[in-house]
């Protein structure tokens, strides 16, 4: 196998065409984190929203729900890893990409593959975004590397024990973006094994998601650019990005309402906005005869006190529901947001939580009725694939926001999905599971 890095100029990433049932029984093994040590070891509620309409996908039939899950599989399926590697992930942007906190000319990401014995292969996606995310490119493709390391070493297993045992190589938020690669991948080839489509896995409500798509923060004759050209590609909700300067940031939303009148907006803050600035924003929007549907990160992510006063005014004073981002890199963080009515909507971003620990904060918030967003970093289609498959099986997301492959300059990533426009399509045409494969060496 040629363990070459994945870069803009590499071969593409298609569908993965084989893969085998299985699902034996697991005996007593070593951890994994032993393997990773010594790899040559054989051992009063703010109530829930939704978002404004958006475009339909369209006709299909309702899938039916799935008799089998991932939890089942968990249980139930032995992962017997034959290859496992990390390889970096760099694809330039069609432009560069300014938020609050940070600046973006290309993705710096890291690639995961694992193959198991059976040939199945499946794809994760480390993103990094260090104004987000603990780590950066160098720092995630060696946490990735040593998970990778591991799972090579390690015998058969149940897919749960591995989960859980990567979990323990790759532990809490500082190697978060890592451990939702491997755990991607691991999915992603279980996946493939068994021809199971991945939003099928997840529960099968729909074969579809419709996102918005993010204008950065730019001039503000260039986000009407922009605004006018995703208007023609059938976008109807807008994800604004705000927070360094707050006259601007008024300027472009006057400049992408004309353009493109009849749009939703989500803003989106970044952390970038005190309380007080972000209540004005509203105020002045206001005046304009403009409500957004989703304010996100108004604040500073430990800044507790002011998401909960933006959240009350937001809701009480203009029907705004505001979403906690940054703020919710952990079950605790979720937790607190729950408890104490911090927000009205929590973003789900795999790369800030890992795919187990997502799962369980939307677990959470389900119960707690507080509605749900599902986001990324700036990724390619292997990371919103998995996001993308994710939001459609569970069916359980208000606001979707997976664009960013839209925004690369060229994509060395295909299959998973069908884009058209804002509308995500995940039905695969060969009818058989998990979404992405790479290859230049000819593995299937």
């Amino acid at each position: 196998m040629d363990p070459s890095s994945i870069s803009s100029a590499s071969s593409p990433l298609r569908l993965s065409a084989s893969g085998t049932p299985a699902a034996t029984s697991a005996t007593p093994r070593p951890s994994l984190v032993s393997a990773a040590r010594n790899p040559s070891s054989s051992s009063t509620r703010l109530r829930a929203v939704s978002p404004s309409p958006s475009p339909t996908a369209p006709a299909s039939p309702s899938p039916a729900a799935e008799p089998f899950g991932f939890d089942a599989l968990k249980d139930t399926f032995s992962v017997d890893v034959a290859a496992a590697e990390a390889r970096p992930l760099d694809v330039p942007l069609a432009a560069p990409f300014t938020i609050a906190s940070s600046r973006l000319e290309a993705v710096s990401n890291v690639a995961v593959r694992v193959e198991l014995r059976s040939g199945a292969v499946g794809w994760g996606e480390a993103p990094v975004l260090p104004s987000v995310t603990a780590e950066d490119q160098p720092a995630a493709l060696a946490a990735a590397g040593r998970a990778c390391d591991a799972l090579a070493a390690a015998p058969a297993a149940p897919l749960g024990s591995m989960l859980r045992d990567v979990a323990g190589v790759l532990p809490g938020h500082d190697f978060a973006s890592a451990r939702a690669g491997v755990e991607m991948a691991l999915i992603d080839a279980v996946a493939n094994s068994i021809r199971i489509p991945l939003w099928r896995l997840f529960g099968g409500a729909s074969d579809t998601v419709t996102t918005d798509i993010t204008i950065p923060i730019v001039a503000p004759n260039e986000a009407a650019q922009l605004a006018a050209k995703y208007r023609g590609q059938g976008f109807q909700t807008l994800k604004l990005k705000v927070g360094k300067n707050l006259n601007s940031d008024i300027e472009v939303l006057k400049a992408i309402r004309l353009v493109h009148p009849d749009c939703s907006f989500i803003l989106d803050a970044n952390e970038g906005y005190t309380a007080d600035q972000a209540i004005e924003v509203l105020d002045r929007l206001n005046e304009m005869g403009v409500t957004p549907v989703l304010f996100e990160q108004p604040v500073h992510r430990d800044d507790w006190e002011g998401l909960r006063d933006v959240s009350i005014v937001a809701m009480e004073k203009y029907k705004v529901a505001v979403a906690a981002d940054e703020s919710c890199r952990s079950l605790l963080d979720a937790q607190k947001i729950i408890h104490g009515n911090l927000a009205h909507v929590i973003n789900i971003k795999l790369a800030k939580l890992g795919v187990l620990g997502a799962l369980e904060i939307i677990d959470a918030a389900r119960k707690a009725n507080v509605a749900l967003m599902i986001g990324g970093m700036v990724e390619t289609r292997i990371a919103m694939g998995f996001a993308g498959h994710l939001a459609a099986g569970l069916g359980c997301f208000s606001f979707v926001d997976l664009d960013t492959p839209l925004l690369l300059s060229e994509d060395p990533v295909y299959g998973g999905y069908e884009a058209f426009g804002p509308l995500y399509k995940f039905t695969n045409a060969r009818g058989h599971g998990g979404f992405l494969h790479l290859d230049n060496d000819g593995s299937k």
